[in-house]
């Protein structure tokens, strides 16, 4: 486990709220509690947390508007902790930006397993750190790294209110790939998908392809493994097929 993960519970009940600091901190975790809609948004404005455990229930406001808020602000996830087990319940709570679901009573085990799988999720796709000896590098390798076309797919999706996990079901394309889609990782997924996978994502968010199709190509192009090497005749043509089907994409 990771000790420097922060985690926002939201959760009314006293004893409850005591219960899930205790387990997640006994998991490695740091995590910090607020009773309130409005103390959560506190928290919120305050601190930087790298997960969220958030309440439906709550005496203020309620946790579908703070679940709306919170993806409108960030693409930090999001679980929602609730005795309300109905199917309309779950998806109301999916489609405002939730990207899992637990209902109570739930065991400590199944609670850290969950958070653990979220916090996994999250850091795949988190870019990496800069060190200093390639700061003056940085800012031609922004544009590559930058999701600059792929960010049209993740502020569309939000503005249409989908959680990826919404997303998936209608599309039937894996949570990954549209993270990784979405934070223009292409490379994370296989060169013969990337074509069908585009064209079903923009055609489900109404998005133009050719700026996302553009993006693809330039990362492609830009990666390390796609560059021969002298003594490795056979990696031309490979290198030349990829740039055709690039071509063909774009």
């Amino acid at each position: 486990m990771n000790g420097s993960a922060h985690i926002l519970v939201v959760e009314d009940d006293p004893a409850i709220g005591r219960l899930l600091l205790m387990h997640l901190r006994e998991a490695g975790w740091q995590a910090m509690l607020a009773n309130t809609g409005m103390a959560a948004l506190r928290l919120w404005a305050s601190d930087c947390f790298q997960i969220i455990l958030l309440d439906v229930m709550l005496p203020d406001l309620s946790g579908w508007e703070l679940c709306q808020q919170f993806r409108a602000e960030s693409n930090v996830p999001i679980l929602m902790l609730t005795a309300k087990a109905s199917d309309d319940d779950v998806v109301r709570g999916l489609n405002l930006g939730a990207d899992d679901y637990l209902t109570k009573p739930f065991s400590q085990a199944q609670l850290i397993a969950r958070v653990q799988r979220l916090m996994q999720r999250q850091a795949l796709l988190e870019p990496a750190q800069a060190t200093p000896n390639v700061q003056i590098e940085q800012p031609e390798a922004a544009p590559i790294r930058s999701p600059s076309g792929a960010a049209l797919l993740r502020e569309a999706r939000q503005k249409a209110g989908l959680s990826l996990y919404a997303a998936e079901r209608r599309t039937g394309i894996r949570w990954d790939y549209l993270q990784a889609i979405e934070q223009g990782s292409f490379m994370q997924i296989p060169l013969k998908q990337i074509k069908p996978l585009l064209l079903q994502y923009c055609e489900l968010l109404q998005v133009d392809a050719r700026p996302i199709f553009a993006h693809a190509q330039q990362v492609y192009l830009a990666s390390p493994e796609y560059h021969p090497r002298r003594n490795w005749p056979w990696l031309v043509a490979v290198s030349c097929i990829i740039v055709i089907v690039l071509v063909m994409l774009w």
